[in-house]
Formats: structure tokens, C-alpha cells, sequence
């Protein structure tokens, strides 16, 4: 299901976004002692990090991990990790624990069992999920017709991560190598964000739930509540 939240302008949708994300990391902490939360790369979500990493939570309580990553080391350049480290290991999110998702074997589909291992010490369900989409209608690293896609959108599997290999593309780039959360982890969240900006975007979500219901984010919103927040 998608429910969509639409601005005015972008210093909106970050308010509005940061006080839901808080209110739902906030509400795990005090019915579970602890809270995940799964971030997405990208520069859309750069202002919502920069004003999260001076909220007044207890960090120390809060577990942030990648929705995604490309299989590339940490001080590559497009790295997911070092991005999200970079943009939230400062101020007062620095006191949070940090879990990346790259390990040293050559290949996510090597990495699988070892990164689910990792990702079971989290708690779960995410308390709060943020997720971006691409003009090609993936969200996470659910690309169209990439090799793995199906088991990761299969929610008869309660893996909590996947690995992926995307059809080389602009929006990929040469890393086309990937590990993803799951559909299952994902839908499990109380709280899905996609945080998108822009008319191309925001046409493209559209004609995906609408027309294009094969596209990767639309099959994602069949089995998950998905709130968009969307400004021009």
C-alpha cells in the first residue's frame, strides 16, 4: 500500500520525516529497549541525516544499518557505508552502533550467510525503514530483472538480506553487485518511508502503482505500508 505525504518544498518534507522517523525509533526504544534503523545512500536523503544526527534521542539505544549496499570496499567512493557514516556518525548520532553490510568475500552471494548472521543481532523489526527510488522504479537494490530479485521480493522467505546482481545500467553504474533487506524485513517495519523529490520522480511512482505494477517498488508496495514523502 502506498500513502502519500506531499510538501511544499523540501525543508518540509525533512521536518516532517525527521519527526516521524524519531517518533518511531522513540516508540521502539520504550517498548523494546532498543531500535534499527534502516537507512538508505543517495543524496536525496543527505538533509534528513544532517538534521537527525542532532535530535535529542538516546543513541546509545539506537542501531542504524543500510537498507543497501554496492559490493565495493568502505573508501570507495560510492560506498553506502562510508556515506551514512559520513552524514550521521557526527553530533549526537555518533553515540549510535553502526552496522555496514560489505564483508571481505568477493561476491554479495558469498556474503549472504555472514551478513544475515550479522543483521539477526539487530533489533527487529526495524523500528523505522527509509528508503529512495530511482528513476528506473527500483527502491533498495530491487533493480527490474536483476538476478536474485525474485527470492529478495519473496516474502515466503524470512531471510533479512539478499544478494542481488542488477543489469548494468546508468542508474547502476558499474557496481552492479549488491546486497539488499529483504521484501520480508522491510515489510515487517511499522514504519516504511520513501523519500523522493521532484516531478520525474514522483510521475514514475505513479505510473508504477498505477500502469507499471512489474516495477520493483510497486511489487514492494503489494506486501509492504509504504509512505511516501514526496516534495517538488
Amino acid at each position: 500500500m502506498i500513502n502519500w505525504r506531499k510538501f511544499e518544498d523540501r525543508t518540509q518534507l525533512v521536518d516532517a520525516l525527521e519527526e516521524d522517523t524519531s517518533e518511531a525509533l522513540s516508540r521502539a526504544i520504550r517498548k523494546n529497549g532498543r531500535a534499527a534503523w534502516a537507512v538508505s545512500g543517495g543524496s536525496t536523503p543527505k538533509p534528513l541525516f544532517e538534521a537527525m544526527a542532532h535530535v535529542a534521542l538516546p543513541w546509545e539505544d539506537v542501531q542504524v544499518a543500510l537498507v543497501d549496499e554496492r559490493w565495493v570496499d568502505t573508501h570507495h567512493p560510492r560506498s553506502n557505508e562510508a556515506f551514512m557514516r559520513g552524514a550521521l556518525q557526527t553530533g549526537l548520532a555518533a553515540e549510535a552502533h553502526f552496522v555496514g553490510m560489505k564483508t571481505k568475500h568477493d561476491s554479495p552471494w558469498e556474503a549472504v550467510a555472514e551478513v544475515n548472521r550479522r543483521y539477526s543481532s539487530l533489533a527487529q523489526p526495524f523500528a523505522s525503514v527509509l528508503l529512495g527510488m530511482g528513476a528506473d522504479g527500483h527502491t533498495a537494490s530491487f533493480f527490474p530483472d536483476a538476478e536474485g530479485l525474485e527470492a529478495a521480493l519473496d516474502t515466503r522467505k524470512d531471510a533479512l538480506c539478499a544478494a542481488v546482481t542488477a543489469k548494468k545500467s546508468e542508474v547502476t553504474g558499474d557496481e552492479i553487485d549488491r546486497m539488499s533487506l529483504s521484501a520480508s524485513a522491510i515489510a515487517a517495519s511499522p514504519h516504511v518511508a520513501l523519500m523522493i523529490t521532484g516531478e520525474e520522480k514522483k510521475t514514475v511512482l505513479e505510473r508504477a502503482i498505477e500502469k507499471d505494477t512489474h516495477l520493483p517498488v510497486a511489487r514492494l508496495a503489494e506486501v509492504a505500508n509504504i509512505t511516501v514523502y514526496w516534495a517538488p
